[in-house]
């Protein structure tokens, strides 16, 4: 098994690629080992003294240290990876699978205020096509914040096999799993209802020249 690091603007985090799947869709984030329950590829991970926070996402499992050096610590961190792998078991515990489905809108407590602060963080997300934010545009059909900190972003790209649908699930799951109180968020892509210009904010029509009402 061979697995890849790639550097990260943090100088404390660092990315690890194991050349597989690791979440089926979603990014999970775990802040600190009393989340680490939830994954036992996470609790291998915690059991290194160093290692402050783990995330996960589709093929990639991003590490935080509080400290020590990289050059040290690789070697414990690349065979926690592969000893998890190897095993055999789950990436996600069968409860947390359970978790990723977001409880009805408004059932957890705070839950629309954090829906709108996802939102709001959904606007860094520019589409390279349009140049323009991705919730102006229109492409963000939903965020649901369930219980927990369970997330559920749905949204869509301006066509059906978008050259750009992969860079904006995964920068739409980057910006909503950095915002506080969010511990998992599921990305949903949908073309029910298929997009139209229509869609866009006034803001949007007029930056790219559409005239609106």
């Amino acid at each position: 098994m061979f697995i890849q690091t790639e550097a990260t603007p943090d100088p404390a985090r660092l990315k690890f690629l194991p050349g597989r799947e690791v979440l089926a869709e979603g990014v999970l984030n775990l802040p600190d080992k009393t989340q680490a329950a939830a994954s036992p590829l996470a609790e291998r991970l915690f059991a290194i003294p160093e290692v402050s926070a783990v995330s996960l996402g589709s093929d990639t499992i991003t590490v935080t240290k509080a400290g020590g050096d990289w050059q040290h610590l690789k070697p414990a961190i690349l065979g926690a990876i592969m000893e998890h792998f190897m095993s055999g078991a789950p990436v996600l515990r069968q409860r947390a699978e359970d978790g990723k489905r977001p409880a009805p809108a408004g059932s957890a407590e705070g839950s629309s205020g954090l829906a709108d602060r996802i939102r709001e963080a959904l606007h860094q997300v520019i589409d390279p096509e349009l140049g323009y934010n991705i919730v102006d545009l229109g492409l963000v059909y939903d965020v649901a914040a369930g219980e927990h900190g369970v997330v559920c972003v749905t949204m869509t790209t301006t066509t059906p096999g978008c050259p750009a649908t992969s860079y904006l699930k995964s920068g739409a799951g980057e910006c909503a799993s950095n915002v506080p109180g969010v511990e998992f968020v599921d990305v949903k892509l949908t073309y029910e209802p298929r997009w139209t210009p229509e869609m866009m904010s006034p803001e949007a029509k007029e930056h790219l020249g559409i005239g609106g009402r």
